[in-house]
């Protein structure tokens, strides 16, 4: 049963799977859709997004509506004791109840209920801030940075998608054209060696040794081995550009590539690192990063000025009790009113916390100076190397095509008895050699240029 189902499931799986074929632009699009670091990457943007809306917040003022009900143990009874001092005029007033003498104090021993044990209030509260030196205004704009840092992350994650892309298309092709290479020389050396086999049993105008078969039976061997890494390294590359893209694993990709006319880097060096300067993505982070040191700085600097703020509220309370504190004629209540509070003196605390944002910055500003010059070493290194590599694969095309009318000459030559084995595995090695040198220039030559368009970035897309 357990067999039965094994095997259902990977026919279904077999009928799922897709047949895709893909050029570089596709794969490109295609990675930086599905790839998950880049999705990682957008909603860190919409969570710097929600920061900043927060931030935002201190805009407006709050308004908060409150309910309070509670119960106490019983009733608040206001006690009092002692004596009145009567005024002299109440005092004879009330001599006649006292045998006409005069009543100078009264006893003053009350137990009065001030409210009952049950209260219920509520209140609508507002808190408004008119004046923060600055430190609203710095807050906001450190979200709103953010938010540009986040937007800068994007653009290293999709750079750094391209890249990859770039890496193993073009490390397809040059293994793909050397599996081709490869191919080529091993039929026609298993054919040479056939036929050497032929010449040593039955030509009659011996050419040919039997060292000279085992050379070439040996050089074929070897070829057929070489062949088998190649297509294992064909296929894993295939399988890293399906991966980057989104295909699950049993998708099976083709890859498509069309062998165009190779252009030279059309920008100076100095055009190159001026828009490295401009877009890259670590140089805008940085820059960033000072900006919100300059927002950090405004924000300790608030500490200097005083903070102003208008609260008020309105509120009605009910109480078990109906008189005492909490009567029907203080039910209801309500208050306006301004809040100032400033620093006198704080232990030099805002003096060194501005010192300090301001130390980091210095300290961010001297990074940027060894980032740019790090940049724009990596950025003249990749130059040189595109530049020569440009120059060696013209230089190597008219090697190739005489590398390959030498081999096939050979090799007529070779059927018709008229050229040794040696003279044939010789050429047929050597038309490999110059052509796997010629794939290999062309593969460093595309991916220094990719390298070069990783450094320099891309602009930053506003729809973000």
């Amino acid at each position: 049963m357990k067999k039965i189902i094994f095997l259902s499931i990977l026919i279904i799986t077999q009928i799922l799977a897709k047949d895709i074929k893909i050029n570089i632009d596709e794969a490109i699009s295609l990675a930086l859709e599905n790839n998950g670091l880049n999705k990682i990457s957008k909603i860190n943007l919409e969570i710097a997004e929600a920061q900043y809306q927060q931030a935002l917040s201190a805009n407006y003022p709050s308004l908060d509506a409150v309910l309070y009900a509670n119960r106490d143990k019983q009733d608040l009874i206001y006690q009092q004791r002692g004596t009145f001092t009567l005024p002299t005029s109440l005092a004879y007033g009330l001599s006649a109840i006292n045998n006409g003498q005069p009543v100078t104090t009264i006893p003053a021993d009350i137990d009065a209920t001030a409210y009952g044990r049950d209260t219920i209030k509520g209140s609508l509260e507002m808190n408004y801030a008119l004046y923060t030196g600055g430190k609203i205004d710095a807050i906001i704009n450190q979200a709103k940075l953010n938010k540009e840092l986040s937007k800068v992350a994007i653009v290293r994650s999709e750079n750094d998608v391209t890249f990859d892309v770039k890496k193993y298309y073009y490390g397809y092709i040059l293994t793909n054209e050397l599996h081709k290479i490869v191919n080529k020389i091993y039929k026609n050396m298993k054919f040479s060696t056939d036929l050497a086999k032929e010449f040593l049993e039955n030509s009659t105008t011996l050419k040919i040794n039997k060292t000279d078969y085992l050379n070439a039976k040996l050089t074929t061997s070897l070829l057929q081995s070489t062949l088998s890494k190649l297509e294992l390294n064909r296929e894993m590359l295939k399988n890293a550009i399906g991966n980057l893209i989104g295909l699950n694993w049993d998708d099976k990709v083709e890859i498509l590539y069309e062998e165009n006319e190779v252009l030279n880097q059309n920008l100076s060096l100095q055009k190159i690192v001026e828009k490295a300067y401009e877009l890259n993505p670590d140089i805008n982070q940085i820059n960033i990063a000072v900006k919100i040191k300059d927002e950090q700085i405004k924000e300790a600097q608030s500490a200097y000025y005083p903070q102003v703020g208008v609260f008020g509220g309105i509120s009605r309370t009910y109480n078990s009790y109906e008189y005492g504190y909490l009567s029907d004629d203080n039910q209801d209540t309500w208050n306006i009113g301004v809040a100032i509070q400033m620093s006198l003196f704080d232990g030099f605390k805002t003096k060194n916390n501005v010192l300090e944002k301001s130390l980091n910055k210095k300290v961010i500003n001297e990074q940027k100076i060894l980032l740019e010059n790090a940049l724009a070493l990596q950025l003249k290194n990749e130059f040189l190397t595109s530049a020569l590599g440009f120059k060696q694969i013209n230089i190597l095309k008219e090697a190739v095509e005489t590398a390959s009318e030498n081999s096939e000459l050979n090799l007529k030559g070779f059927e018709y008895e008229m050229v040794e084995a040696r003279d044939l595995v010789q050429s047929q090695l050597t038309e490999a050699y110059i052509r796997a040198d010629y794939l290999k220039n062309m593969h460093d030559y595309l991916l220094s240029l990719a390298t070069i368009d990783k450094l320099v970035g891309q602009k930053i897309n506003e729809n973000f």
